[in-house]
């Protein structure tokens, strides 16, 4: 088995979206970020963002983020992603998944046309397949066989804190 090595800094990412697909313009609805350095959490990002559609009930019924709630407490994409791309900055970016979250990512800078992020991208699913063999590489399957509680799952700064824990102990074997 492979050993994981963790950057020595890193952006811990996650995002809830407004369906699976965003060429058929889905969008994100909350972004979380955690910038580490050793083990010590340096940086907090969290911020919902409203997308101006109607989202599918589908993804209401995973994440519980209400039309309602994106309404009043939600930023315009304008103001949240310039404002995520200054967090993480040129920092390494690891995702469960994170072709999914940077697929989002990369549509809505085009869409705003911003520049595209251009982090070294590490996906954690490849980092567990590295030194775990499981039936399922989801992050609720990892987190449970690393015996690490995920009391909030599919909400982005949950799944963050999840997913930081996640990269620790896989990092230990």
């Amino acid at each position: 088995m492979a050993k994981v090595t963790l950057p020595p800094t890193f952006i811990v990412l996650d995002t809830e979206t407004t369906g699976m697909r965003p060429e058929d313009g889905h969008s994100i609805v909350e972004l979380a970020a955690q910038k580490i350095a050793g083990r010590r959490v340096i940086g907090r990002f969290e911020m919902l963002v409203n997308p101006g559609h109607a989202m599918d009930p589908d993804a209401v019924k995973v994440h519980g983020i209400s039309e309602i709630e994106l309404i009043a407490n939600g930023r315009a994409p304008i103001e949240a992603f310039p404002a995520f791309a200054a967090f993480v900055g040129t920092t390494p970016l690891i995702a469960h998944n994170v072709g999914f979250d940077l697929a989002f990512l990369h549509a809505h800078h085009n869409r705003l046309n911003l520049p595209r992020l251009a982090n070294q991208a590490i996906d954690s699913i490849a980092l567990a397949r590295a030194v775990l063999i499981l039936p399922s590489y989801s992050l609720a399957s990892v987190a449970r066989f690393l015996k690490i509680p995920q009391p909030h799952a599919h909400r982005a700064m949950a799944d963050v804190e999840t997913l930081r824990e996640v990269l620790f102990k896989l990092a230990e074997r």
